[in-house]
């Protein structure tokens, strides 16, 4: 029997300092408070300080209270038979954890062997004490509610049935795996037969090799030397047909009617400018003429009387100028003319003599200006060729024939290695196919006996069979006999009915008060069986909120039963209490949570 005596703590969840908790001082207790006060996490600090983890997966540095933020503290004292046991933990930046029996430090180098000693004495995994120590209404409505498959999963995890199903899952991949293995071998065994009804061999002769014809080296050698003669003929005709085009350029410039043209360029810009200087004169004397052919009477500048004989003086003088300026425009582009001619012909020559001093740098006298004949060399090549060309085709003939025999032969040898070894094979897989058709066998009959349909279900049907009594046990005391419930088996499958006085109701069609009283009893009766069934008994149980979801006569059926239970049960709600039973209030003030 496990008696939790004492908690005591600081700074978890949103409590402060020295908060202290008698959890056997009483048969039953309220604990009181509102919706954000801390009740519900009176139970995490319990998993915390004696498993070090809690049900809701809390991380430890969201344990302690973050408006203090100074790390948190757990006692609790409980006793284990005639034992006395002592938890002391501390959390700041590392955990350290403390275990005393009978006064005596027991404690490990480190937290977490701690805490496998704590197990060993507990003698209770973290899932069974939870189960245990904290209950609520969701626990039986969804065992209620849920389906068939739902109902059986929460069965074998409440009655910790977990081992059949790890067996079945254990026979299941192996009967899964022998399943391949069969597959694998008659696969096998198909592809063998397969492989030697397409390789069965018509002929086993062995074909001969035949000698390659004898290849002329000499040949070779003297096609080379043909073709490098035929190439250096190839190549001494480019150059003469290359210098006989020099020799017809210099033949060519020697007849050029520029090539003995005298005289250097003359510079013409001087003549240019002067052209240039009498065209400005002529156009300055015929503006001035348009001018006076404008005059009337009267100088449109001074306002007198023109005097024509100046006048005509003036128009005489603009007359010679341009006169005299056409006469010496004429002379000069006729010597314009003259110069570009001549340059002209220089450049030319200056060009033509260039280039015949680069033909006479690229004509090369000493050769002939006849094209040599290669005819004769070339008829040669073709005949070596076509010879050579014969023998390679022959033995290339030869190597191909050959190769198809070698292919042939190392076919037949690798065919009638393969098919010895294929029908060796093929008898130990037919041996082997035997013995693991055998295995798979036994595998089905194993996995079919601890499926949810075989020995898990004899199991959960006779443990059902308990907690169906329990159930109608706590049913009528808070129903006063109206409700009883049954478990029905039918085709594998586990239903729950609900009789209300005698008559099958819809557990979905009783009010919420009545189907609170359902769920509280089932509540409860799980709780005595897994408690009757645990190797472990403990004496502190906290319901929550079950209260809130009964009308005043079942919560004072409830108190009854409660006070019937060996059990120091804490009773969580909002607000209800009742005037006989102890109680403690949460409060928070100023985000802390106390005792009170």
């Amino acid at each position: 029997m496990i008696t939790l005596k004492t908690l005591s703590w600081d700074n978890c969840f949103s409590y402060g300092k020295d908060n202290t908790l008698n959890l056997n001082d009483s048969n039953l207790t309220q604990l009181v408070g509102t919706n954000g006060q801390g009740k519900s996490s009176i139970p995490l600090i319990i998993e915390e300080v004696l498993f070090n983890k809690n049900s809701k997966g809390i991380k430890k540095q969201e344990i302690q209270n973050r408006f203090i933020n100074q790390g948190y503290w757990i006692n609790i004292t409980f006793s284990v038979d005639e034992d006395e046991y002592e938890i002391d933990v501390t959390r700041k930046a590392s955990i350290k954890c403390k275990l005393y029996k009978n006064g005596d430090d027991i404690s490990s180098h480190t937290a977490t062997n701690t805490y496998k000693t704590v197990q060993e004495v507990l003698g209770l995994d973290f899932k069974t004490f939870t189960q245990l120590v904290y209950q609520n209404t969701n626990t039986s409505l969804q065992f209620l509610t849920a389906t068939d498959t739902n109902r059986k999963k929460f069965l074998i995890d409440l009655l910790k049935l977990e081992e059949y199903v790890e067996f079945f899952e254990i026979f299941k991949e192996a009967a899964r795996e022998i399943s391949f293995e069969v597959n694998s071998l008659n696969s096998k065994s198909d592809t063998i037969v397969k492989w030697l009804n397409e390789n069965k061999l018509e002929s086993i002769d062995i074909l001969p090799i035949l000698n390659l014809p004898k290849h002329s080296e000499k040949d070779e050698e003297d096609l080379q030397r043909l073709r490098s003669d035929f190439e250096k003929i190839s190549e001494k005709n480019k150059k003469i047909i290359d210098n006989n085009f020099v020799k017809e350029q210099l033949d060519d410039l020697e007849k050029s009617e520029y090539r003995l043209y005298k005289g250097e360029e003359i510079n013409l810009d001087a003549k240019l400018q002067k052209l240039g200087t009498i065209r400005a004169q002529m156009s300055d004397a015929q503006a001035h003429l348009d001018k006076i052919s404008e005059l009337e009477g009267v100088c449109p500048t001074c306002e007198q009387e023109i005097d024509w004989n100046k006048m005509e003086e003036l128009r005489m003088g603009y007359v010679r100028t341009i006169t005299h300026g056409v006469d010496e425009e004429e002379d000069i582009e006729e010597e314009l003319e003259k110069g570009n001619e001549h340059n002209k012909r220089v450049l030319i020559r200056n060009n033509q003599q260039r280039e015949y001093e680069s033909c006479i740098r690229d004509w090369d006298s000493s050769l002939p200006s006849t094209i040599l004949d290669g005819e004769k060399i070339s008829s040669q090549i073709d005949e070596l060729t076509s010879k050579i060309l014969d023998i390679r085709s022959e033995i290339e003939r030869v190597s191909n024939e050959n190769m198809m025999a070698e292919r042939h032969n190392t076919r037949l040898s690798i065919i009638q290695e393969q098919t010895e070894g294929f029908e060796k094979e093929l008898e130990e897989i037919v041996a082997a196919l035997g013995q693991v058709e055998e295995k798979a066998t036994h595998l089905e009959i194993l996995k079919k006996a601890f499926s949810t349909n075989g020995l898990l279900a004899y199991k959960i049907e006779n443990l059902v069979k308990d907690l169906e009594e329990i159930t109608n046990d706590y049913l009528a005391e808070l129903s006063a006999g109206r409700f009883s419930l049954e478990f029905v088996v039918t085709n594998d499958k586990l239903n729950v009915e609900i009789t209300d006085n005698a008559k099958v109701v819809d557990i979905l069609a009783l009010s919420s008060g009545e189907l609170a009283r359902v769920n509280t009893a089932t509540l409860l009766a799980i709780r005595k069986l897994m408690s009757s069934i645990s190797s472990s008994r403990i004496n502190t149980l906290f319901l929550d909120e079950i209260i809130s979801v009964l009308d005043e006569e079942g919560k004072e059926k409830l108190v009854e039963i409660l006070l019937g239970e060996e059990l120091n049960t804490y009773l969580v709600s909002h607000g209800w209490t009742h005037p006989l039973l102890a109680k403690i209030e949460v409060i928070k003030e100023d985000n802390i949570s106390r005792l009170e």
